[in-house]
């Protein structure tokens, strides 16, 4: 029997312009590290497992790997088919965005320049490929997948960059669809630092809404996926902690001495819970 291809011109087009919906990030993506931390543009083949036995190889094409800020178009995307399905409307993997909508809603310039780097990244958007067992480890070879099918920026009469045009992957857009997405606070695109923005997607999925989340900071390094030292690593965690400018979330580090076991990532919801955390301990009880 024949199989059908599904041609990315034969899809319906949805046209992503409903007014300011929230950024949704896939699960998936939240929890491994997808995305180039270094805004260097990085062709090495990158390889993560954990000790569950899940691995994760990200191949980069020539134009380097997807990064965290490329991610935006991809958060700006499921946002958009996010509120559509909340509507009722009709959605589709491939969507016509506004540049300038995109821009805006994504806390970017709109001058020359930002237009030129929309095509930029979805180069590397398309060219990310991945295998993994996450899902089915008794895979030894993985599963094969990307970020995007086709992306195409299209200009208008004046050569200014009108729209673009993406086709996501069947593998994002079952995230979507099957709601294994959260949605991220609007303030995450005002967030410059690759650092500042992993950290928050990570306090966002396992941390959520609870009052407390911690994690050992060499977990925390693997799920960064950074190939920097260790030593520097902590480096830039300790400078996070002192900026405190992770939207929703008030984060401490411990050294071995404090915890008694290992170097320590704590977060909290807020603030105001961290405040309640310490004011327990004061009274003989621990955080809940």
């Amino acid at each position: 029997m024949t199989q059908k291809i599904e041609k990315a011109d034969q899809l319906d087009l949805f046209v992503a312009d409903i007014i300011d919906i929230a950024p949704k990030g896939d699960l998936h993506s939240m929890e491994y590290p997808i995305f180039a931390i270094s805004s260097k543009p990085d062709t090495e083949i990158f390889r993560y497992e954990n000790a569950n036995g899940n691995w994760l190889e990200i191949i980069p094409s020539v134009n380097g790997r997807a990064t965290i800020h490329d991610k935006d178009l991809l958060l700006y995307c499921f946002g958009q088919i996010a509120e559509a399905l909340n509507r009722g409307k009709t959605i589709s993997r491939r969507l016509k965005i506004t540049a300038y909508d995109y821009l805006v809603s994504t806390n970017r310039n709109t001058d020359g320049r930002s237009y030129a780097a929309i095509t930029d990244t979805l180069a590397r958007l398309r060219g990310t490929t991945f295998k993994s067992n996450i899902g089915n480890q008794e895979s030894k070879k993985g599963e094969v997948f990307g970020l995007i099918d086709s992306g195409n920026a299209v200009t208008d009469k004046n050569g200014r960059l009108d729209y673009i045009e993406v086709v996501l992957s069947e593998h994002l857009f079952a995230s979507i669809t099957n709601h294994r997405i959260l949605t991220y606070n609007r303030d995450y695109f005002r967030l410059r630092s690759p650092y500042d923005r992993r950290m928050y997607e990570l306090c966002r999925k396992h941390c959520g809404n609870q009052t407390y989340w911690e994690i050992g900071l060499e977990t925390l390094y693997a799920k960064f996926g950074v190939k920097s030292e260790l030593r520097e690593f902590r480096r830039k965690i300790k400078e996070l902690v002192k900026e405190q400018g992770i939207p929703d979330y008030f984060i401490e580090y411990k050294t071995v001495k404090e915890t008694g076991t290992v170097e320590k990532i704590q977060v909290y919801h807020d603030k105001e819970a961290y405040l309640r955390s310490q004011a327990g301990l004061e009274s003989g009880k621990s955080v809940k």
